[in-house]
């Protein structure tokens, strides 16, 4: 029987929500996670607060990757990956490999699916010479950086410009896909809005398709960042990128209104990489028997987006469609919420 145990899979940012809000309902928690340590993506995401905080939740992950390593209720198991199930609900057997290869069998009554995604491969986008040019990078990479140096001069040197291209591998039909990935804009300008702040004279230009403003205060924060005369918005994703035989990076793009093809140069490119599904998503969906959506995600209810057509098993975050760091925390502690009901009622 699984006597109030929950199993989370993954230790990304709804990973640990899950497993805290689990937790203090009372269940005795395992969290797995495939890497050697929790945090996701989002464990290297830098603050972009300025003068006020910009609510990106950076910040709320290091902190609650600490309550989940003191929790006496959670179990830790990284390092590892789910290799068979079986039973039927409440009373689900799971078995896990660690990177040693020793497997071992756990008894649950409930599993929270929260594998995360995987950021799109830019090098597929070869017109941006991702692979070729030193200082075009991914928005996760100057994220890092800005993280471990705490600056973006303190990573990259003294910059005079930074272009920012929106919808690399999203909305893409030929190399990427036909989805947005619905945070890349307000990540984007967040970051612009906080570099701004650090460097008043640095050049910021944002190349985009559209602006999208998922979520609350999104459009009031993009429309403020618009406002400012250092941070450029060009409509038009580029055509191409080249370094040689310039010292700086020179941007090919057209002017959306006219056609006029314009070159500018820039000291630094950052690509807004799209949000795909994690690559052990179809795994997990063979092994659990949970479906997938056309684009790979977790499929979840119509009227429920953390069920899945498995009873006692319910998806949250990224893996179950695009989405930022609140909203995959808030997802996943409505997943523990509807595991809660579920143990709740067929323990009665």
């Amino acid at each position: 029987m699984h006597k109030g145990k929950v199993l989370v899979i993954g230790g990304g940012a709804s990973g640990i929500a899950a497993a805290l809000e689990a937790a203090a309902n009372q269940f005795h928690v395992y969290l797995i996670e495939k890497n050697a340590g929790l945090g996701g993506w989002a464990f290297n995401y830098c603050c972009k607060a300025t003068n006020k905080c910009a609510k990106c939740s950076a910040c709320l992950i290091p902190q609650a990757k600490l309550q989940v390593e003191k929790n006496p209720l959670i179990t830790i198991l990284c390092n590892s990956t789910i290799e068979g199930f079986t039973g039927s609900a409440p009373d689900y057997k799971v078995k896990i490999k660690d990177n040693s290869g020793t497997v071992t069998e756990i008894e649950v009554g409930a599993i929270i699916v929260t594998i995360g995604f995987k950021p799109f491969d830019v090098s597929r986008k070869g017109e941006f010479a991702y692979d070729r040019e030193k200082n075009v990078i991914t928005g996760l990479e100057l994220e890092k950086a800005i993280r471990e140096k705490g600056s973006v001069e303190a990573a990259f040197g003294k910059l005079s410009s930074i272009g920012f291209i929106q919808c690399v591998g999203s909305r893409d039909m030929a190399e990427g896909n036909n989805y947005c990935s619905k945070v890349c804009c307000m990540y984007t300008s967040k970051l612009a809005r906080m570099i701004r702040a650090e460097a008043p004279d640095l050049e910021l230009v944002i190349f985009y398709m559209d602006l999208q403003t998922f979520g609350q205060g999104f459009k009031e924060f993009i429309e403020s960042a618009r406002e400012d005369d250092k941070i450029q918005f060009i409509r038009g994703i580029p055509a191409k990128i080249f370094g040689f035989p310039y010292d700086r990076l020179t941007v090919r793009y057209a002017n959306s209104l006219t056609g006029e093809a314009i070159e500018d140069k820039f000291d630094l490119i950052v690509l807004s990489s799209a949000i795909t599904p994690a690559e052990d998503s179809s795994r997990i969906s063979r092994l659990l028997n949970i479906d997938i959506d056309e684009h790979g995600f977790f499929k979840t209810g119509v009227l429920d987006p953390v069920e899945t057509k498995q009873p006692g098993i319910f998806v949250a975050g990224a893996c179950q469609s695009p989405k930022d760091i609140p909203g995959s925390i808030e997802q996943a502690k409505t997943a523990v919420s509807s595991a809660v009901k579920y143990l709740t009622a067929v323990d009665q």
